[in-house]
């Protein structure tokens, strides 16, 4: 078997005076060129043998894993319009201060998705996969005993960090481990489990609130007032027992032969394999045993050099600002990449704005359009509750002539429209029912873009990129409560905010658009 440094030194040799382009070629530069080549025809390769084993058991069970992560990223959100009038009574918090509690979770999820997207590129998706739950979850059990306003905001924030992390690597993994056939149909069953995060909140507190909570600020005291405190408990419990399910799982292959471990990654896929219930005599085991092998190797060891490949995927030996501009520069190498990153780093943030503007602000927007205080959260369940149907439909669109581009260009102009209506009806039934086409857009938005922006990278900068993206709808996040709730305070009525999500969402629509990339069909390079 030809080892690299035989075939480095046949390069050097067939090159006269070992000049290739112009310049002194070396035996590093030959080695380091032959190692990228190797991991190309490896990752294609990969696709293959993830078509031949299909969807199966292990998926099966992925999802549900991957998608309980997602829960607790849309579960947390919806915890704040939840527990919001509850809170302010028991710590006396003015309109303007409670802004803050969004705001934090918010710049905790723009931090932590950065952080855990670079993590996972950096170190690989299994360690951050299983680490983001247990954050959140600890923080979710601290934060239902909090003594003070203030205190649940710095919680918060805590919460926001581990779970932001949740999108972006729960996001990579899942699409990592999926035929490409497959993959946007599943990928969108999983923003499912995004929308149930939501349902699963609202319906906790639709059950414990109303029975234990004060009527009104004078005389409350959180003895009487523990319902918001059921609510983020349960659900921090939860984060908890969803951490457990995560024991076990392997890496990604797709990680593993970029980060040079060919071998881990064989065994990965034998472990997928066999999960999914391929017969042991089948010509997919065959093909496994032959990845990574170039065309002067016969079988055997195809362990790449890590320390040699080492760089290409990490920045860790770069220090402060420098280190992240070289990460994200690796985001702009490619054809269209520059002006599809900045696309989706727009529609990312405008949208984000645009939902969690009228999202967070519901129960508010409903009381201002005279709602009876005492249908609030039966009302805001039937809200959430409309969003999994979305994201089913969003799951067959996707994968439609239609595509993951113009699903959420022809659903994002629709959310657009209906925000609209929601401004200019005032009868309750008609609110509700703008109110809930106003989600089943949304969700189908969200589900085509979720399963958009990991297609559009590379494996080496996956994570990454959906990171900073999910970063920027965070710090949409954590703007859209303050600028809202001092839009309200200023206006007469709810016309300024909903107004600046209106626009916030036709700006999305322009953005998606002018992308110029559709990802259905693609392979993860």
């Amino acid at each position: 078997m030809a080892s690299i440094e035989d075939l480095a030194t046949k390069s050097e040799r067939s090159s006269p005076l070992g000049i290739v382009g112009g310049r002194q070629q070396s035996s590093d530069d030959v080695k380091e060129a032959l190692l990228t080549t190797q991991k190309t025809g490896a990752l294609a390769k990969l696709q293959e043998i993830l078509s031949n084993i299909g969807v199966g058991g292990f998926h099966w069970r992925l999802m549900a894993i991957c998608g309980f992560g997602w829960m607790a990223d849309n579960g947390w959100t919806q915890t704040i319009p939840m527990i919001v009038v509850s809170v302010q009574r028991e710590f006396w918090v003015a309109d303007w201060e409670i802004g803050f509690l969004g705001s934090a979770l918010f710049l905790g999820m723009a931090f932590g998705s950065h952080v855990w997207g670079r993590w996972a590129d950096m170190m690989g998706r299994k360690l951050a996969f299983n680490v983001t739950l247990l954050i959140a979850g600890l923080a979710g059990l601290i934060a239902a005993v909090s003594a003070s306003f203030y205190m649940l905001v710095g919680v918060y924030l805590v919460i926001g960090f581990g779970v932001g992390g949740n999108l972006p690597v729960d996001g990579a993994m899942f699409a990592e481990f999926t035929p490409k056939v497959e993959r946007g149909k599943l990928m969108v069953l999983l923003s499912v489990f995004w929308s149930m995060g939501g349902f699963l909140v609202a319906l906790i507190a639709w059950v414990v609130i109303p029975h234990n909570s004060c009527a009104s600020t004078d005389g409350c005291h959180w003895r009487g007032n523990m319902g918001w405190r059921y609510v983020i408990g349960i659900f921090g419990g939860i984060n908890l027992l969803s951490m457990l399910t995560r024991a076990g799982l392997p890496e990604t292959p797709a990680f593993l032969i970029q980060s040079g471990d060919v071998e881990g990654a064989k065994e990965v896929l034998r472990r997928m394999a066999r999960s999914n219930k391929i017969s042991p005599d089948s010509e997919v085991y065959k093909s496994i045993d032959e990845l990574g092998l170039t065309s002067n190797e016969s079988r055997g060891s195809a362990r790449f050099n890590l320390e040699e490949t080492a760089e290409e995927t990490r920045f860790g030996d770069e220090a402060g600002l420098a280190s992240w501009v070289n990460s994200v520069k690796v985001l702009f190498e490619g054809r269209y990449m520059k002006l599809t990153t900045l696309l989706l780093w727009g529609i990312w943030f405008f949208s984000t704005y645009g939902f969690t503007g009228f999202n967070l602000f519901l129960t508010k927007l409903l009381e201002a359009k005279g709602i009876h205080a005492g249908n609030l959260y039966r009302d805001a369940f039937i809200y959430t509750s409309v969003g999994i149907p979305g994201s089913l439909l969003g799951s067959y669109l996707v994968d439609t002539r239609l595509g993951r581009k113009w699903t959420m260009v022809i659903f994002t102009a629709a959310t657009s429209v209906f925000l609209l209506f929601f401004y200019l009806v005032n009868n309750e039934n008609q609110v509700i029912l703008v109110s809930c086409f106003v989600n089943v857009c949304s969700m189908i938005m969200f589900a085509a873009y979720y399963t958009y922006t990991p297609e559009v990278y590379k494996t080496s900068v996956r994570g990454r990129g959906v990171g900073i993206a999910s970063g920027l709808s965070r710090l949409a996040g954590f703007l859209a409560p303050l600028v809202n709730s001092g839009l309200l305070a200023v206006s007469d009525g709810i016309t300024l905010p909903m107004m600046v999500n209106f626009g916030a969402m036709v700006i999305s629509t322009v953005f998606m658009v002018s992308l110029p990339i559709q990802t259905k069909g693609r392979a993860l390079d």
